[in-house]
This record gives structure tokens, sequence and C-alpha cells, in this order.
């Protein structure tokens, strides 16, 4: 074989291994002894990095939700704050592994979208078996991004949005409200950190309240936009750019 030729494996082990980086790991657990167990399950993962170990479930909040991670290792039966009502106020779309010694919680850990339950006393077998599945979500998460997808956490669950039919994003307190054709989603973002997200130069902030996608835009004057019928308003220092984009929408 030609050494400058790849094979059609060669090229499908590539593009697999440039998907599959290591997963930034962060472990909330109460159990110094589950903790450490898990720490060191992890360490000898070569697709895992530990980011930070935690003792509380507060603490790992206060960290988390400013600083994401991929993969959350999550004990429920914790004080103070449970791993239920940890899921409830985190506000990224990290992937969960639910742990605890109690089958009872395993059926409500997949209404929450969960990639595995991990029954105390688990094996190094069964925790490679969910590092896996969340592997490949991972994977098939990183594809779909290439192709105008994005992860966005609606309803308590993980869903898969899709940036092209977006039509505009509106502020909602401590949320924003995306609205589509098909359905609106509430997720709880600043408008700032979900306009970073969609990464696309076709979605412009005109408003404080408000992000458009020019594609969307029927009509439109120094005042406000329309789409489907919804008048947004416009900010006096967007006017200039808004119209020089516009002019330039394929």
């Amino acid at each position: 074989m030609n050494p400058n030729t790849f094979s059609p494996v060669h090229i499908k082990r590539t593009i697999n291994n440039y998907y599959m980086r290591t997963l930034k790991c962060a472990i909330v657990e109460d159990s110094n002894v589950h903790r450490i167990l898990l720490e060191r399950l992890v360490e000898k993962n070569v697709q895992l990095q530990l980011y930070r170990s935690f003792s509380s479930g507060s603490e790992a909040l206060s960290v988390i939700n400013k600083l994401p991670v991929d993969l959350i290792f999550l004990d429920i039966e914790m004080p103070i704050i449970t791993g239920f009502e940890f899921l409830r106020k985190l506000n990224v779309p990290a992937q969960v592994i639910i742990i605890s010694q109690n089958p009872k919680y395993a059926l409500e850990a997949f209404d929450y979208n969960a990639t595995d339950f991990l029954l105390k006393p688990y094996s190094k077998n069964r925790f490679d078996i969910a590092i896996g599945k969340a592997i490949e979500k991972f994977r098939k998460r990183s594809l779909s991004n290439t192709d105008g997808k994005l992860m966005v956490k609606h309803n308590l669950k993980q869903v898969e949005l899709n940036i092209h039919a977006i039509q505009w994003v509106e502020a909602l307190g401590d949320y924003v409200k995306v609205i589509t054709p098909e359905k609106n989603y509430v997720i709880l973002s600043t408008m700032s950190a979900f306009h970073e997200r969609l990464k696309d130069d076709k979605f412009v902030r005109i408003h404080k309240s408000f992000i458009i996608n020019l594609n969307m835009v029927e009509r439109y004057n120094h005042e406000f936009i329309e789409i489907k019928d919804k008048k947004i308003p416009i900010s006096r220092t967007k006017n200039l750019e808004l119209d020089k984009l516009l002019n330039c929408v394929d």
C-alpha cells in the first residue's frame, strides 16, 4: 500500500479519535470512601479527565454552573441538597451518571435524562459500560453540532435543538425563550451566554432582550423587525448594523 494513501478503516479511526477526546469530569459524592473510589476509576480511564471532586451538591453547583464539564458523577442521597435537587438547579447541558445504593431511584434518574445509573456497590466492568455510553452520547452530540444542532436543557431534560429553525430568542428573567415554528423552549441561561453558544453570524442581538435569526426576517424598519407577525424592537445603536446585515443575507 502506498504510505501516503489512507484506507477507509484508517480514515474512520481518525474521525472517531477526533470526536473521542477525553471527557472533562466532576464528581459529586458526600461519602469519602465512594468519592475516592470514583476518583481512582476516573484517573485510570484514559478517556476521562478529572476536573474536580466535590463532597457537597451546593458547592458543586456554584462551580459547575460557571465552569461547565462534560460529565458529572452524581450521588443521589446527599444531605442539604439531594442529587435530584442538584439536577433541577443545574443550568449547563452536562451528561450525568447517577449513583445510588437504592435501586428505587433508577426510574426517576432516567426521567432526568441520565446517561446511566450505577447501583452501589458497582464493579469496574459496570463503570466502564457506563463510560462507554457517555462517550457514545458525546460522539453523537459532537457530530450533530457540526450540522447545526445544539443540546439544551428544557423541562429538566437534554433536548437537541436545530439552530436553523430558531426564529428569535427573547430574555425571560433568568431564562431565555427560544422560538421555533414547532415549539418554544425555555432555557436557564443569560442572553449573552446563549448568543455565544449559537456560533452563527446569522444570529444578531438587536436589542438587550432579543436575538433574531436574519434568515427569518420578513419586514423591517428602523423601529422594529417582523417575524411571523411578531414585531421585535430594534435598539437605536443596532439600526446601521442591521441595515448592512440584512442587505447581505443570502
